[in-house]
């Protein structure tokens, strides 16, 4: 267990690596072609946007909720996986909708939020776990 919290740091960055990387393929994957096709879309939206990036965001939130060292820094880290995902939407639905691709509703505050909710949950588990932690010793 102490391996694992000491590798906590490295974690973090592997993990923002990694949310990036899943959030470029995200992206990608909208593009080149694969919700275009039948019923892809509905599909791509319930994968992407309700499992795969707000998971992602958790993770990474709830490490940098672990991570007490980076102080108030790290209160960022829910607030800017908010902020891919709204610029996850507007790089595929919203230009899909302006290029006339498509015709989806564009982003707006809820979308904001419902970014917003999963980091400030995973960073609030990794602030307990941290705090829970810190009083048992």
């Amino acid at each position: 267990m102490r391996t694992w919290i000491g590798r906590t740091g490295r974690a973090l960055s592997i993990a923002v690596i990694i949310y990036l990387l899943l959030w470029l393929a995200c992206i990608l994957w909208f593009w080149l072609g694969m919700p275009f096709s039948g019923g892809g879309i509905f599909a791509y939206t319930l994968l992407v946007y309700y499992i795969t990036l707000p998971a992602a965001s958790a993770v990474v939130c709830a490490l940098a909720g672990w991570r007490s060292e980076f102080g108030k820094m790290r209160l960022l880290a829910p607030f800017a996986g908010a902020l891919f995902y709204v610029v996850a939407l507007l790089l595929t639905f919203s230009l899909s909708t302006a290029l006339g691709l498509a015709n989806i509703a564009p982003v707006g505050l809820a979308a904001f939020l419902t970014g917003l909710a999963p980091g400030v949950i995973g960073f609030a588990c990794g602030w307990a776990l941290r705090r829970f932690r810190d009083a048992r010793r």
